[in-house]
């Protein structure tokens, strides 16, 4: 079904403020889950040093030693 920016303007300037910040949210979420097309994409190989920084991310996830997203939004409200 193709949705029109019309149609999305329509809907989004009769939010109420509550729903607004939730929609607001959600669409910067998926804006940056959709980079644009002309972003190049990173071809540099990959560094013995991101290797390490990846495998020490994986190891710091699996230990719970990473902060919650929501956590962080929680703190970022208040």
């Amino acid at each position: 079904m193709a949705v029109s920016k019309e149609r999305i303007d329509y809907l989004i300037n009769h939010l109420n403020h509550k729903d607004l910040e939730l929609v607001t949210d959600l669409m910067e979420r998926l804006v940056q889950n959709n980079p644009p097309s002309d972003v190049p994409i990173d071809d540099e190989p990959t560094t013995d040093a991101d290797i390490k920084a990846i495998k020490a991310a994986h190891e710091a996830m699996n230990n719970g030693e990473l902060i919650n997203l929501e956590d962080i939004e929680h703190e970022l409200r208040n």
